[in-house]
């Protein structure tokens, strides 16, 4: 089964996707193209990503700056409930 089969049926059978924890930047990421295969699929399952704004990334303990960024579990659990209305 493709890729986009397994997807597609996964994005039916949920009430939200976290399809994506990237370690960079969100802008055209592994996020964005799984959002435009269910767009183009009809698929409307919220998908939740989590990853680096499109900005300069300052330097410095990498931690720090994941949770300043919100690269956090935390912030994932957060964001899914947001997405499912709790």
């Amino acid at each position: 089964m493709p890729d986009t089969d397994v997807l597609e049926t996964l994005a039916k059978q949920t009430k939200v996707i976290i399809c994506t924890f990237e370690d960079h930047v969100l802008h055209n990421g592994f996020g964005c193209a799984v959002m435009e295969h269910l767009g183009e699929a009809r698929i409307t399952t919220p998908v939740v990503r989590i990853g680096w704004p499109d900005e300069f990334i300052e330097h410095g303990n990498v931690p720090a700056l994941r949770k300043k960024h919100g690269l956090t579990a935390e912030n994932a659990v957060a964001k899914v409930l947001k997405a499912l209305g709790k």
